[in-house]
């Protein structure tokens, strides 16, 4: 990365400021060691898909997988922190009103889209494109990152006895937020997440909230 990468963000995120990412919306900024990071719901219900990159080095990006294996947990909330593909620490959840984040790694696709969903998915607003569009202007694409890099905010799967999975209705009230503190200078890449082909939103797109704490 070079020098003065913050003009490449979507948006200049300054501490103190709340910014409204509207039904469907991406974005991404930059953020510094120490500063703590907020997403709420202002109506509840909603999922956020978040991946980050440590700024000095892109190579070096969130990781699932290593966070669930240093945890030794799935259900990776606060007090957890979670780690890069190096296995550094990158993330403190401090606070996490909802208490329900899917940690798997993942984030719908056009091509997921039309493998589970058929014709309607084609073309259809999803994750992957919001998070490929919102680093964009860093020169990154959509061979930047991988499933394990997506931390799927406020999102509920739920595992039976089988190994059955599915997605399952957010059980976000209004107003819950998470909030993280930052323990390298990163960038991150949000997508307010547009499905509509499930539960994940329970079917309805809603804004999402974010905000760098003064």
């Amino acid at each position: 990365m070079t020098n003065a990468t913050h003009v490449k963000a979507t948006h200049v995120l300054k501490p103190g400021e709340l910014v409204t990412l509207p039904p469907a919306g991406n974005i991404s900024f930059e953020i510094e060691t120490g500063q703590r990071l907020r997403l709420a719901q202002p109506e509840g219900e909603q999922v956020a898909d978040l991946i980050s990159f440590n700024r000095d080095d892109a190579r070096e990006l969130l990781s699932m997988h290593s966070s669930r294996a240093v945890n030794l947990n799935w259900k990776l909330t606060a007090p957890h922190t979670l780690y890069t593909n190096r296995t550094r620490e990158m993330w403190k959840i401090e606070e996490d009103l909802t208490a329900e984040n899917y940690c798997g790694g993942g984030y719908c696709s056009e091509h997921l889209n039309v493998a589970r969903y058929g014709e309607p998915g084609t073309s259809a607003p999803n994750c992957q494109s919001n998070l490929e569009a919102a680093i964009r202007g860093y020169g990154m694409d959509r061979w930047s990152f991988n499933i394990d890099a997506c931390f799927n905010v406020f999102m509920t799967v739920a595992y039976d006895e089988n190994g059955v999975w599915e997605i399952r209705p957010p059980k976000g009230k209004p107003g819950d937020y998470i909030t993280m503190q930052a323990l390298m200078p990163q960038i991150v890449a949000i997508s307010n997440c547009p499905i509509l082909f499930n539960s994940c939103n329970n079917f309805k797109l809603k804004p999402l909230t974010l905000e760098i704490l003064a």
